[in-house]
């Protein structure tokens, strides 16, 4: 499976209904995987801008307002917002994490496939907005659990199958068990798993923790998505 940024491009350019991704481009769009249903949503890979809007209206004051901004700028609310129409509500802005072109695997020992009953439990532990943030509800892959030294489950990695090939990760720690390295080799066996099985892995963090843990477990940023509702 190829990775880096030429491989995230066209990934998203798959996602999107788009040739490639090359430059500043706006789509007319409501249900865009991009953002939530009749939002604006903005996403940078690389050097490229891609954004949707749910009218046909918005589309030239979008590409107007992005066409002045640079790839960093275009997903920094205090620049993007005031530059875009009157907005309601925003999400994000969450960074993208993928392997670098060469992507080297270590072996994760130790790491597990759950069942049901164990990735139950561990949903018990967590507060419902930590649940719905690490995504793990979603996943349609195994789950994969890193064990503390007495036996218990310390946390969990899956990821979700999207359809254009890429393996979305989501991970959850249990709240005892934090900052201990169990989520990064829950993460790894995931990865590896997902590489095996020809998936690009694809990592979306908004949390500071998050991202470090992409970073600690070899992925580069390559990209930020934004979400606006408009007024």
């Amino acid at each position: 499976m190829e990775m880096g940024a030429e491989a995230a491009k066209k990934a998203w350019a798959r996602l999107v209904g788009l040739p490639g991704l090359d430059g500043v481009q706006v789509v007319v769009d409501p249900e865009s995987p991009l953002a939530p249903r009749g939002w604006i949503g903005i996403l940078v890979v690389g050097e490229t801008i891609a954004a949707s809007v749910p009218r046909a209206n918005l589309a030239q004051q979008v590409a107007a307002a992005l066409a002045d901004l640079t790839c960093q700028e275009a997903t920094r609310p205090d620049v993007v917002v005031p530059a875009l129409p009157p907005t309601r509500a925003t999400l994000g802005p969450a960074a993208l994490f993928y392997p670098p072109e060469r992507l080297s695997l270590v072996e994760v020992e130790g790491v597990v496939e759950l069942t049901a009953d164990e990735l139950a439990r561990l949903f018990e532990a967590v507060t419902p907005d930590e649940l719905d943030e690490s995504g793990m509800v979603r996943i349609t892959s195994s789950a994969f659990g890193s064990r503390s030294a007495g036996g218990s489950l310390a946390a969990a990695c899956g990821y979700r199958l999207w359809p254009n090939h890429v393996a979305h990760l989501s991970v959850l720690t249990h709240p005892g068990h934090r900052r201990q390295g169990h989520g990064r080799r829950a993460a790894a066996a995931a990865i590896q798993r997902a590489v095996e099985e020809e998936l690009l892995p694809q990592w979306r963090a908004r949390p500071a923790a998050s991202q470090a843990l992409a970073l600690s477990l070899g992925l580069t940023q390559l990209g930020a998505q934004f979400s606006l509702e408009p007024a």
